[in-house]
């Protein structure tokens, strides 16, 4: 959780105890305690002085609302206790004002504290945020403008082709629309549609079908080398119908295509996201929220983080089964490392990746990020993207609607796979890429997706 969200939540609490009168009292007494001391509010002056210094010494600080709110904070806390030793009339005069206070005075408060939280919850970054019509590269990342909402990426068996999922949408943010999967030449940097050819349903269920007509909205996306030695290719589809697509990746007349194998659904109320296969061809898949949340829903998970969705296994005998201790605020991208049956799942809404064990949803660890989107897992590495914003930074510093990209502050994150300590993280602001959901390793650079973009990009590494 974020400082900005735990400043919120404090200020919020305080809104609500203001209400009481007796709470107020309370705190006026305590103020008229420390004004009797001699040596008390020195060392308050001390600790806030520096605190104040420790902020304000950042870079950058002051691009960040919350930070910005709680130096204000700290300063008129300064100037109250400096003047108990320059003008005490000033220090008692406040105690007064606040003391007993009437119904209607405490109301100002508790408006007054409870909005100031409510936004520093739901808003971080207040520098202007470029506008970005071009597609031009920065000396930071370079970015090629051949798909749209390159929402997740794999790589093919060799190393010479990125598999995009072409993001269509999900509800209630915004009407689906259909996407497309896409192959980017890392060598020639061009991207051209994964042909599909339809075949039988060997690895999904008779009940789930697709044709040439189908409608595509792809989401997450996962390949593994199955045991038999052919490559599964797994991919989260939203249009019509939630289900979970399986292809196989063929190399055939010197170029990669899809062969359709079938396809799993779930029941109607469940909205998925990330998927990660097994090499047996059984899988993990996240379940995000039920789907026939609404905005107002989706606003009150960011806000609260209670528990909407949680991870599901699927093996052809049993189907889709929950996996235990995988509950919380909108499960989002997941991998699984099966030598060492550890189970990673990001919690975008709840702002943690955590890793459990696959097979008994056994806690192994976790670590606090700011709403991580989808994992990478290579070698003893995971990567992830995660938001250095806050959800209405987007609506008020982008608009409701851009076509291109939205160049808000984020951040890559490399982790160590087996205690998710931090082995590297590089941090990005106003440049020309934003809104990142996933990060990949090809070579020497690193690839990044968004959900909303008209772009990819890379960095060197």
């Amino acid at each position: 959780m974020t400082g900005g969200i735990l400043f919120g939540f404090f200020l919020i609490l305080i809104g609500c105890s203001v209400l009481s009168s007796g709470f107020i009292n309370k705190g006026v007494q305590l103020r008229r305690k420390i004004s009797k001391s001699q040596l008390f509010p020195a060392v308050l002056i001390v600790i806030l002085a520096i605190l104040i210094f420790l902020i304000v010494y950042q870079t950058g600080w002051d691009e960040t609302l919350w930070k910005l709110v709680f130096v204000f904070f700290l300063i008129f806390g300064l100037l109250q206790l400096l003047s108990i030793y320059t003008y005490p009339n000033f220090f008692e005069g406040i105690s007064s004002f606040l003391e007993n206070p009437s119904f209607f005075k405490r109301l100002l408060l508790f408006i007054a504290f409870f909005s100031l939280g409510l936004l520093l919850v739901g808003r971080s970054y207040i520098e202007p945020v470029p506008v970005i019509d071009d597609c031009e590269s920065d000396s930071e990342l370079n970015v090629l403008c051949v798909v749209k909402n390159p929402e997740d990426i794999a790589v093919t068996p060799d190393n010479n082709f990125l598999i995009i999922s072409e993001f269509g949408g999900i509800e209630p943010l915004e009407e689906m629309v259909p996407g497309n999967l896409s192959l980017i030449n890392l060598e020639s940097l061009e991207a051209s549609t994964l042909s599909i050819v339809y075949s039988d349903k060997k690895w999904g269920e008779d009940s789930c079908n697709r044709n040439e007509s189908s409608p595509f909205g792809p989401h997450g996306i996962d390949l593994i080398e199955r045991d038999d030695g052919r490559w599964q290719l797994a991919v989260v589809d939203h249009i019509s119908e939630e289900s979970i697509e399986m292809f196989e990746l063929v190399y055939k007349g010197n170029k990669w295509s899809l062969e359709w194998k079938g396809c799993i659904k779930p029941s109607a109320d469940k909205y998925l996201n990330d998927v990660s296969l097994k090499s047996d061809g059984s899988f993990f898949v996240t379940h995000m929220y039920d789907r026939h949340s609404t905005i107002t829903d989706f606003l009150a998970i960011a806000l609260f983080k209670y528990d909407t969705g949680h991870v599901m296994y699927w093996e052809p005998e049993l189907g889709l089964k929950k996996v235990n201790n995988s509950e919380g605020s909108m499960p989002n991208g997941i991998a699984y490392d099966q030598i060492n049956d550890t189970l990673y799942v990001n919690f975008n809404l709840g702002n943690k990746l955590t890793a459990i064990r696959g097979s008994t949803g056994e806690f192994i660890s976790s670590i606090s990020l700011n709403s991580p989107d989808n994992l990478y897992l290579k070698d003893d590495s995971i990567w992830v993207t995660t938001l250095d914003h806050e959800i209405l930074d987007v609506a008020l510093g982008c608009g409701s609607e851009f076509d291109t990209t939205c160049p808000l502050p984020f951040s890559v994150f490399e982790l160590e796979s087996s205690n998710l300590t931090i082995k590297s993280k590089k941090s990005f602001k106003e440049t020309v890429f934003g809104l990142p959901t996933v990060a990949v390793p090809v070579k020497n650079k690193i690839w990044l997706g968004s959900f909303n973009s008209n772009r990819i990009a890379f960095y060197y590494f």
